[in-house]
């Protein structure tokens, strides 16, 4: 039997209490997403091997609901910013939802049949994702970018697509501002 239970999401740093797992992505455990792998190379040959992104998970045995927090350093790779893997839902009817509550980002959604849509991560927001869209979120503050996701526990990730085709489009900084570009291997 499932039993309430409270679970503190810090608004400030993030960390989920208590948590039933975490993982973190470094730099170049991204290699292949970034358009530059010579700019990927140089940064983590200047910086180090830095963590991207950090997730962490809580999800209670036989829930149907899981939910956790991203949180995301701020950094770029050439010009485009530091970014998560992105993914489908192995599930194709699940929704998810990501609530901002630190920094600034663009979630970048895009659907199976290529429509592409944005919705801005910033504290306060909560960006809904429909079935099946991609979603990748995008660091493109100068501080930390922090924010709680839920999901159904057994929506799934699929990442195979996305790694090997990319997304339609790439986040990257134009003038001190974000914008959004078409991938080279894309028609307009």
């Amino acid at each position: 039997m499932l039993l309430p239970e409270g679970v503190v999401i810090d608004t400030i740093t993030g960390t989920v209490s208590p948590s039933t797992s975490s993982y973190v992505k470094r730099v170049s455990e991204l290699r292949g997403i970034y358009r530059d792998a010579a700019a990927l190379d140089d940064f983590v040959s200047c910086n180090g091997d830095v963590v991207a992104y950090e997730v962490i998970d809580y999800r209670k045995p036989e829930s149907d609901l899981a939910f956790g927090t991203t949180i995301m350093s701020p950094g770029k790779i050439g010009d485009e910013y530091f970014m998560t893997r992105g993914h489908f839902h192995v599930r194709r009817d699940c929704v998810e939802l990501y609530y901002t509550q630190v920094g600034h980002g663009t979630l970048l959604l895009e659907s199976r049949d290529g429509e592409v849509r944005t919705v801005d991560m910033k504290p306060g927001v909560c960006a809904f994702i429909p079935p099946d869209w991609a979603h990748r979120s995008v660091n493109t503050g100068a501080g930390k970018l922090i924010f709680v996701w839920v999901c159904a526990a057994d929506a799934g990730h699929e990442y195979g697509g996305i790694l090997e085709r990319g997304m339609r489009r790439f986040v990257v900084e134009r003038d001190g501002r974000a914008e959004l570009v078409p991938h080279p291997k894309y028609p307009a």
